[in-house]
């Protein structure tokens, strides 16, 4: 008696019996299928949905049928996927017996590279624990080299026959520095876009199995799921998340079961990302669970056993660190020998705050601790609660970085969570949008980008809100400053006409024309994945917000491997002496520490510091987290 089993979507698996109609009555059969919700029956088969869960599916079903004395055929895909358990279970074995990739002998000359490309003794170190384990989680900093990494072990791979394709899925930004970065180690290898309209990347299918190296964007990924798991099952791939820390998010969402949907179809996997625990340790859970799909429950234990383990602090940030250390490669920016940053933290003087603004900031914090005191004593559902607390704090943010954006409407407020009382401080806001008055910290970082750039410095200046980047352009007309946010088009194309920009054309023209001295960035689009360190050396943050991430990757911006000899890295960091910025130094500061301890990194935290604008707080846990933060700084705590 035989049964053949395959892959139906994403998400399904089919049983077809065939002739023997009986055989899927059977008990012992009909209780194997219970485990799953049955989404179509025919007289001869049985379509079931795995919930993304593939992998423990075919393992489940295969023992189940086996028991009960019936074979089970697999299709191609799903044997190679079951071969793949087995083989990851004998490398998971193997890793954490000793540091055997220490022994991998790597070619004189990495094929397919241009000829005289010597790797640094990190890279190498990197190269070689991708090459032993397969799956690598490479956590370096950035600048380091990991895009060099998998460059690397991709042709070596491919050389020995084990790889036809290279995908990369990254950020939007990441797209130009990866093409600059395979032009500059393999020449003029052709890269594939994966981009455009729906019909425009369905007619690129052909040049996808022509092509040796493809670039996609999480969205489009998202977007094309169905399309790219049939190319992955057709061409052996080594599978790339690029800033993997993009699916970091534990509660789920599209990203990490784009993740989880592709990461059995792929030969080989890897995971890039200098910033992969900015939120907690929960976030290394998806990461690694890409990496090692059917061995997620040996490493970390099952999604809900780690979250348990994790809330009751069971998992030490040093000691999962060194239980996971075979798994990643870090190199840190001591191993780079780059010279120390300069930090500016700067405490503007309460003399130099608007009268109007401190009052706002006042009232404002008076009534948030008002309506706690209400919500506490008046019970209600929990989503309500999430979205009030969102609100506050993004609030209380705008009212310390620029009063004038509590103008603008809050889209997750919702019609059933009323915005904080401000009708009595609409004069005094009108004034701040209207540029009568500016903010204390909008203020300072005019004057400081104007002395910068004055003296010959191009400088970066960094800030959470698009209202603020309109305001700063308004007012640094003078030196027609550039700007960057997710409301600008991505990418240069070939057919755009010669006036149109793109957030790809404003950089390179920062980067390339002496006369434009200003970018001004909004992290969630500018954060990661380019390099402007060795024409910029300064950056002012006008505000921050909780997102541990987006700070330390926008600071490696201008700070990492091939600053020109000589160049001092400097960040600038105004600050108002009010709950909300002690807070989000408070919540930073134990981030990063958390983080480094994970990574046995000496990195030093940041003392006061910091995708787009509703992403203040990006997770449920965060969310009540940084409001319980933020109500201990509005009873008492001074900055220090």
């Amino acid at each position: 008696m035989t049964v053949f089993l395959k892959e139906i979507g994403a998400t399904g698996v089919s049983l077809d019996f065939g002739e023997d109609t009986s055989l899927k009555s059977r008990s012992d059969i009909q209780e194997a299928l219970m485990a799953f919700m049955v989404i179509d029956r025919s007289p001869s088969s049985v379509t079931l949905d795995v919930s993304q869960n593939i992998i423990e599916a075919v393992v489940f079903l295969t023992n189940a049928f086996s028991s009960a004395g019936v074979s089970l055929k697999l299709s191609p895909t799903l044997e190679r996927i079951l071969s793949d358990e087995k083989r990851e279970r004998e490398i998971l074995s193997r890793a954490t017996a000793s540091d055997l990739f220490e022994l991998v002998q790597l070619p004189e000359q990495i094929p397919g590279f241009i000829a005289g490309v010597n790797l640094l003794s990190h890279q190498a170190r990197g190269l070689k624990k991708a090459l032993f384990i397969e799956n690598l989680a490479e956590f370096s900093v950035q600048g380091s080299g990991k895009t060099l990494i998998a460059l690397a072990a991709f042709r070596i791979w491919q050389h020995q026959g084990l790889l036809k394709k290279l995908l990369v899925i990254g950020p939007t930004s990441s797209r130009k520095p990866w093409e600059d970065e395979i032009r500059r180690w393999l020449g003029q290898t052709p890269v594939l876009r994966w981009s455009g309209s729906a019909l425009q990347r369905t007619r690129l299918v052909p040049l996808y199995n022509k092509s040796e190296i493809i670039l996609c964007s999480y969205d489009t990924a998202i977007r094309d799921s169905e399309l790219l798991s049939i190319l992955l099952k057709d061409h052996p791939t080594l599978l790339v998340l690029d800033e993997s820390h993009y699916i970091k998010n534990f509660e789920g969402g599209a990203r990490s079961e784009m993740a989880q949907q592709f990461s059995p179809l792929a030969t080989r996997r890897m995971i890039l990302t200098g910033t992969p625990a900015p939120h907690s340790l929960l976030d290394i859970w998806n990461q690694l669970a890409f990496l090692w799909p059917t061995q997620i429950n040996n490493l970390l234990g099952s999604r809900p056993v780690f979250q348990i383990r994790v809330q009751q602090g069971v998992e030490n940030p040093e000691v999962l660190g060194k239980r996971l250390q075979p798994f990643f490669h870090r190199t840190t920016q001591i191993e780079l020998h780059l010279p120390e940053p300069r930090r500016f933290f700067i405490k503007l003087p309460d003399l130099n705050t608007p009268p109007e603004q401190a009052r706002i900031l006042r009232l404002l914090e008076a009534r948030v601790m008002s309506e706690v005191r209400n919500w506490i004593e008046t019970p209600t559902n929990k989503d309500l609660v999430l979205r009030w607390r969102k609100a506050r704090i993004t609030r209380l943010l705008q009212a310390a970085s620029n009063p004038g954006l509590l103008s603008t409407t809050l889209p997750m407020i919702g019609e059933d969570v009323k915005d904080v009382e401000m009708g009595d401080l609409s004069d005094d806001i009108s004034k701040f949008a209207n540029c009568n008055i500016l903010a204390s910290k909008i203020n300072w970082s005019v004057a400081k980008a104007k002395e910068l750039a004055n003296s010959g410095k191009k400088v970066v200046i960094w800030t959470w809100w698009v209202g603020n980047l309109h305001l700063m352009a308004k007012l640094l007309n003078s030196l027609n400053p550039l700007i960057v946010y997710g409301g600008i088009k991505a990418y240069q194309e070939d057919w755009d006409d010669a006036e149109e920009f793109s957030r790809e054309k404003n950089i390179s023209d920062f980067l390339t024309d002496p006369t434009r001295m200003i970018l001004l960035a909004n992290p969630a689009a500018c954060a990661e994945a380019i390099s402007l360190h060795r024409e910029c050396h300064d950056a002012i943050y006008i505000d921050r917000t909780y997102n541990c991430g987006q700070f330390l990757q926008s600071m490696n911006r201008i700070h990492r491997v091939g600053l020109p000899e000589g160049a001092v890295t400097t960040y600038w960091i105004p600050y108002i002496d009010c709950a909300i910025e002690r807070s989000v130094n408070q919540r930073l500061a134990k981030r990063q520490e958390v983080m480094y301890r994970l990574l046995n990194d000496p990195a030093t935290v940041l003392g006061f510091d910091e995708d787009n604008e509703t992403e203040i707080v990006d997770t449920e846990d965060e969310i009540n987290t940084a409001f319980s933060s933020l109500i201990s700084e509005l009873g008492n705590g001074k900055l220090t």
